[in-house]
């Protein structure tokens, strides 16, 4: 009677005799055959039993919890482009001064101006904070006071035809 239970090849399923190989292959560690090792000795390494506790317990240490987002989604205001333009004269700075600041082409700002080309949220608090102006807003949820429309899914219809309505 064997004292331990039986073990498995990882690659090819054939019960092993013996204590099998422990090998780190493609990037998991697996216990395979004598002959399944002989197919991939040359891109298999084999793992003794001190590294794979040793990387058991470092899995353990990184597995915490997941750290929550507390960042709130902004988005642009509609009418951006009326407020950099009048924000930038109103500090007196040329088109080219600001590209300048804001460390891109002067041809960037005269499409923020003319509404052609939308600033990046990056640019954007880079823009609020050279001009004193307010760009970014959070993002408003659809859900909020307005009813979800109602569409019928696989388990509806499976229910109806059931009768189960």
């Amino acid at each position: 009677m064997q004292s331990s239970a039986q073990k498995y090849c990882e690659m090819c399923g054939a019960p092993i005799k013996g204590s099998g190989i422990t090998v780190a292959y493609e990037g998991s560690i697996i216990t395979i055959c004598p002959s399944c090792y002989n197919k991939i000795k040359k891109s298999a390494k084999i793992v003794n039993e001190k590294e794979l506790k040793k990387k058991k317990e470092k899995k353990k240490i990184k597995a915490s919890a997941p750290k929550l987002s507390t960042e709130v989604e902004l988005e642009i205001v509609d009418d951006y482009y009326k407020l950099i333009k009048e924000a930038r004269e109103r500090h007196g700075l040329s088109q080219q001064q600001l590209a300048q600041q804001l460390k891109v082409s002067e041809n960037v700002i005269k499409r923020f101006e003319s509404g052609k080309l939308k600033p990046t949220i990056q640019q954007a608090k880079q823009l609020e904070k050279i001009l004193g102006i307010k760009l970014l807003v959070p993002v408003e949820s659809e859900e909020e006071g307005e009813e979800k429309d109602f569409e019928l899914t696989l388990g509806d219809v499976a229910n109806i035809r059931e009768g189960k309505k």
